[in-house]
């Protein structure tokens, strides 16, 4: 095991490097992935429930597909209100993104890494690998 303390916002990118790499062949090597996926998932839960944007975010957001650049200026006016307390919301999420965490993750041996993996997956999941 490894005790990794980082900031969440690392936690966040090395989650998406290991999503990126977990359909490669390998059982150990999968096997390692998928604990710290799982580990990840529940570490990062409450972040992504602070992320989440409200229904009527949504509903807004849905209006504002394929306006042009002047009608969408008049919705965000319309719906001020709404859009800063989004942006108030993603605020909040930056700061909990740079908060420290420490956290237990399984490392990925060196030579369990598939041979068809790439440098850019394995940059995603360096700081894993022993």
């Amino acid at each position: 095991m490894l005790t990794l303390k980082t900031k969440n916002r690392e936690l966040v990118d090395l989650y998406n490097g290991l999503q990126s790499v977990k359909d490669l062949p390998g059982v150990k090597f999968g096997l390692a992935v998928s604990k710290n996926i799982r580990i990840l998932q529940q570490e990062l839960n409450d972040l992504e429930e602070a992320s989440k944007p409200t229904e009527e975010f949504i509903e807004l957001s849905a209006k504002a597909n394929g306006l042009e650049e002047e009608d969408l200026i008049k919705l965000e006016a319309e719906n001020s209100k709404l859009v800063e307390e989004r942006k108030a919301q993603l605020a909040e999420v930056d700061k909990l993104l740079e908060e420290e965490a420490e956290i237990q993750l399984h490392n990925v041996q060196e030579d369990v890494l598939p041979e068809n993996i790439t440098a850019a997956q394995i940059a995603g999941i360096d700081k894993l690998i022993e």
